[in-house]
C-alpha cells in the first residue's frame, strides 16, 4: 500500500484490520486442518461425516453472525467486541479439554462456527462505523480484505507446521493465543470508534422509528426494498449454492485425486491466499464508477473459471494455478460487496442487514452439502466439483444476460 492509499483510510482502519487479521488467521490456521484434516486423516471418516462437519460449522456461522450483527445493532460495538473475543478464545482452548473423537469434533466444528459467524461483523460491518465517505469505505474495505487473505496464506501455512511437529488438536491452541492478542486493537479501535462522523449520524437517527427496525424480518425488508442489494443477494446465494460442493469434497480431492499428503491442504489453502491479497489490493484501484452489482457478477464469474482450472485435472501444478487465480478474484469480490452493502443499507441496520446476506450465502452453502456426497458415490469426486465449479461461472453470467435483456 502507498502513502497515498494509507492517507485515505479513516481513522481507526488499522486498528480494525489488526483485530481482523488476528481473529481470521486463528481460524485460517485451525478449521480447515484442526476439523476437516483430522476427520480425513486421523479419522479416516465418511464423506457424510465430513458433510455434517461442515453443515455444523456453517450453520452455527449464519447463527453467530445474526448474533453478531444484532448485538452491533443493539447493544453497540464494545459489546460485540467483548463477546466475539471471548467467544473465539473460550471455544479453542475447550477442544483441548477433551480427547479427538467424531464427537468432540463435530462439537468443535460447531462452537468454531459460532465464534467465526461473530467475528465475521468486523469485516462486514465495522468500515461504515469509521467513515461515510466512499473512497474512504472502499479503501478500509479492500484493507480488510487484504489482511483477510494475508491470514489465509499464513495461516494454513502455521496449521500445517503446528500438525507436522505437534497433535493436529493444538493448532486451536494458536486460535486462542491469537484472540486474546485481539484486545489490544479492539481497545484502540474502539476509542476511534467514539468519535468517528458514521456514529455521529447514527445517534443523530436514532429516532423511534429507527429504533423500532430490529427484528431480522425488517432486516430482509430493507435489503429486498433496494435492488442492487436483492440482485446481490439473490445471484450471492445461487453462486454460494455451488460453492457448498467443495467443503465436503475437497480434502477428498486432494487424497484421492491429487494424492498429496494432509500438509498439503494447507499448502493449496495459502496459494489461494496469495492470489487473494493481489486481488485485494487491485480493489484499492477499481475506480469510483466500476462499484456496481455487474463489476462484482463479472468477478464472482472468473470465480468460477478458476475454479474448473482448480479442479479440472490431477495435475498439482494446475490446481496450484487454479487456487491463485480463484484467490485473485475473490479477493476483489470481497470488499466490493462489503462496499456495496454499507453504502446502500442503513448504519443503524447494517448489522442485520449483513447478517441476512450472509445467512442466505452460508444457507446455500449448507443445502449441497447433503447432495454432494450422494453425487459423489454416483460421478466421482472431481465430476461433482467440476459441475459445482459450472454453477458458480455460469450463475452471473445468465444474471448479466437478463439484466441485458432488460435494458438495465
Amino acid at each position: 500500500m502507498d502513502i497515498s492509499s494509507a492517507a485515505r483510510l479513516p481513522r481507526g482502519a488499522i486498528a480494525l484490520a489488526a483485530v481482523r487479521f488476528l481473529l481470521y488467521l486463528g481460524v485460517q490456521a485451525a478449521y480447515f486442518i484442526g476439523v476437516i484434516g483430522t476427520l480425513t486423516y486421523e479419522l479416516e471418516a465418511s464423506t457424510a461425516a465430513i458433510a455434517l462437519a461442515v453443515g455444523l460449522f456453517n450453520l452455527f456461522i449464519i447463527g453467530g453472525n445474526a448474533c453478531g450483527g444484532s448485538l452491533l445493532d443493539t447493544r453497540g460495538p464494545a459489546v460485540h467486541t467483548l463477546v466475539a473475543l471471548v467467544t473465539a478464545a473460550a471455544t479453542s482452548f475447550a477442544f483441548q479439554l477433551v480427547s479427538v473423537s467424531m464427537a468432540s469434533v463435530l462439537a468443535m466444528s460447531a462452537g468454531f462456527g459460532l465464534a467465526t459467524g461473530l467475528g465475521f461483523t468486523f469485516l462486514s460491518s465495522y468500515p461504515a462505523y469509521l467513515t461515510i465517505d466512499t473512497e474512504e469505505l472502499k479503501r478500509a474495505n479492500a484493507l480488510l480484505s487484504v489482511v483477510s487473505n494475508a491470514a489465509v496464506v499464513v495461516g494454513p501455512t502455521i496449521g500445517g507446521i503446528i500438525a507436522t511437529v505437534l497433535p493436529v488438536q493444538r493448532v486451536f491452541v494458536f486460535a486462542g493465543v491469537l484472540a486474546i492478542l485481539g484486545v489490544l486493537p479492539a481497545a484502540v479501535l474502539l476509542r476511534r470508534i467514539g468519535g468517528a462522523p458514521a456514529v455521529e449520524r447514527a445517534l443523530g437517527r436514532a429516532d423511534d422509528e429507527v429504533s423500532s427496525a430490529g427484528t431480522f424480518a425488517d432486516s430482509a425488508r430493507a435489503v429486498f426494498s433496494v435492488p442492487s442489494l436483492a440482485l446481490l443477494f439473490l445471484v450471492g446465494v445461487l453462486a454460494y449454492a455451488g460453492y457448498g460442493a467443495f467443503d465436503p469434497l475437497e480434502s477428498l480431492y486432494y487424497r484421492d485425486v491429487l494424492q498429496v499428503e494432509i500438509s498439503w491442504m494447507g499448502w493449496l489453502s495459502s496459494a489461494a491466499g496469495v492470489g487473494s491479497v493481489a486481488g485485494a489490493m487491485l480493489a484499492m484501484r477499481v475506480p469510483h464508477r466500476l462499484i456496481t452489482v455487474r463489476t462484482l457478477m463479472l468477478l464472482i464469474a472468473a470465480e468460477g473459471a478458476a475454479c474448473i482450472l482448480y479442479v479440472g485435472t490431477d495435475n498439482v501444478i494446475c490446481a496450484i494455478c487454479g487456487q491463485v487465480l480463484l484467490g485473485c478474484a475473490f479477493g476483489m469480490v470481497t470488499p466490493l460487496q462489503n462496499t456495496l452493502v454499507q453504502i446502500n443499507a442503513p448504519l443503524s441496520l447494517l448489522g442485520r442487514v449483513n447478517s441476512v446476506m450472509n445467512a442466505g450465502f452460508n444457507g446455500a452453502g449448507v443445502l449441497p452439502l447433503f447432495a454432494a456426497p450422494v453425487l459423489a458415490d454416483l460421478f466421482g469426486v472431481q465430476a461433482v466439483l467440476v459441475g459445482a465449479s459450472c454453477v458458480v461461472l455460469g450463475v452471473p453470467l445468465i444474471a448479466l444476460v437478463l439484466r441485458l435483456g432488460k435494458g438495465e
